[in-house]
């Protein structure tokens, strides 16, 4: 059979939203037009997220909020693709990702799934070091590999039982606006970890804060990104102070 008559795959975006103004265009405008299928389960957004989305015509779901993992499988579970891109709203696929993606699942070996490594903006600056890159993410598969979001309240990942590979090119993950907005979010997120950890016997919130702080900043060169390393690496160490706290407090 000749390369022009090998049937092209068929891809599907998964995502979420809710209230995803800030970003949603610039994400939708970078797969609408090469992309099989745009899959979005929106959690009732108050903003303008879905007249955005209405005009990039995607599959548009509205479902009570559920939890993140819960969330994006239903997400998944709408695709119609034989591969499945998931992408969180504030991600955007470069144009090198792109032809990358598509060479991947034309020819995908023995992977069934594809990890993918993100670019941690905050604002318009990458942040390299401190933990933040590469931080890989399987984030392509098959649609047939029972791939799915483990449950999880915070930080939920995809569970896959097979070959997976790795993508050269990053994502552009355009996380947080300013400082503050990335503050915020970590207490969001320390409120939600505190749930999963509150039957479990952790101890000594403060010396393990220290030692995020400490590896981040040390050992993950956090301090080649001056000031700001220094404000986020103090930031992320206080949620973890935080989600050791307050788990400890509801089991008292």
């Amino acid at each position: 059979m000749s390369n022009s008559n090998i049937i092209k795959p068929l891809l599907s975006v998964a995502m979420i939203t809710f209230n995803e103004e800030r970003i949603i265009e610039k994400t939708l405008s970078a797969i609408h037009n090469w992309v099989d299928e745009i899959v979005v389960v929106d959690s009732f957004s108050t903003d303008k997220t879905t007249e955005i989305l209405e005009y990039f015509n995607v599959n548009l779901y509205r479902e009570k909020w559920q939890g993140y993992s819960m969330q994006k499988n239903l997400a998944i579970s709408k695709c119609n693709g034989s591969w499945i891109l998931v992408l969180d709203a504030d991600e955007v696929v470069s144009g090198v990702l792109r032809k990358e993606i598509l060479e991947s699942i034309k020819k995908p070996g023995k992977n069934l799934g594809f990890a993918i490594k993100r670019k941690f903006y905050l604002g318009k600056r990458w942040v390299r070091h401190g933990g933040y890159y590469p931080d890989y993410q399987l984030r392509l598969f098959k649609s047939n590999s029972g791939a799915h979001f483990k449950p999880r309240e915070v930080h939920e990942s995809i569970s896959l039982n097979g070959n997976i590979g790795e993508l050269q090119n990053p994502l552009e993950h355009y996380a947080h606006l300013n400082l503050k907005a990335y503050n915020k979010a970590l207490d969001k997120y320390a409120e939600l970890a505190s749930v999963e950890i509150k039957n479990k016997k952790y101890k000594l919130p403060f010396l393990r804060a220290l030692w995020a702080f400490i590896y981040r900043y040390i050992f993950r060169l956090g301090f080649l990104e001056g000031r700001l390393g220094f404000n986020m690496i103090k930031a992320y160490s206080r949620y973890v102070y935080r989600k050791y706290e307050l788990a400890a407090r509801t089991t008292q």
